[in-house]
């Protein structure tokens, strides 16, 4: 949990604005959230309520704030906290707003194609997921993503993942090497694979199946060979 101490306060008394001391806590979380994340220029927009409105009693000691829940920047709970044999405890709704340069789509583009730099722009966004921003187009060039983009639509990193770039049924050639010598042969794949995978493919000269790992679009290469 997330601990604010907060300045001193005169014996038995409590801050006349107790919802400040909370929006600044959640503003302190969420800025080292996304810190850790990388987000460009965030900008926080927050309201603290107290979940039963009602004055606090007095306390004795500086009072700290600590976070209860923040799995969701929309609603999160905090808890103001007197300590002390004496103390108490209050919980507060905390709403917040988070926006942030991110990557989003500079035009239309399908699912499953790899993305290159002129399909991607920087624009601010607010976000739902901090988690699942993605910030940098260096994350998301050479990447595919599960769905089609439209213009303007912030990626999320759970979209993304290496393209596919043998299909089951594609013609592929199967290369092996050894030593200096090269022999190819002409092959059918079994099974959609991305680059490094192992996948099944036949040869379509022997009818042998082997295990071949994909080293480019239509390119693969026997297992056995370890890796070019």
């Amino acid at each position: 949990m997330l601990a604010i101490g907060l300045p001193l306060v005169a014996l038995a008394t409590v801050p006349a604005r107790v919802e400040d001391l909370v929006e600044q806590a959640a503003r302190d979380w969420l800025a080292g959230q996304a810190d850790a994340r990388g987000l460009a220029e965030p900008v926080f927009e927050v309201k603290a309520v107290a979940r039963l409105p009602q004055p606090l009693p007095p306390c004795a000691e500086a009072l700290t704030v600590d976070a209860l829940e923040t799995r969701s920047a929309a609603r999160m709970r905090f808890a103001v906290v007197c300590p002390g044999t004496d103390g108490w405890q209050r919980e507060w709704t905390v709403r917040a707003a988070v926006s942030a340069l991110v990557v989003v789509a500079a035009r239309d583009v399908p699912a499953n194609r790899a993305l290159q730099a002129e399909d991607l722009a920087i624009e601010r966004r607010q976000l739902t997921d901090l988690a699942g921003a993605v910030t940098l187009p260096e994350d998301a060039i050479a990447q595919s993503s599960n769905r089609t983009l439209r213009t303007g639509q912030a990626l999320h990193a759970r979209w993304l993942s290496a393209p596919v770039l043998v299909k089951r049924g594609d013609s592929v050639t199967i290369r092996a090497r050894n030593g200096g010598v090269e022999v190819s042969a002409a092959g059918e794949a079994l099974e959609n694979g991305r680059a490094r995978q192992v996948v099944r493919v036949r040869n379509t000269t022997t009818g042998k199946v082997i295990r071949a790992r994909v080293l480019e679009e239509g390119l693969v290469e026997p297992e056995s060979m370890g890796g070019s």
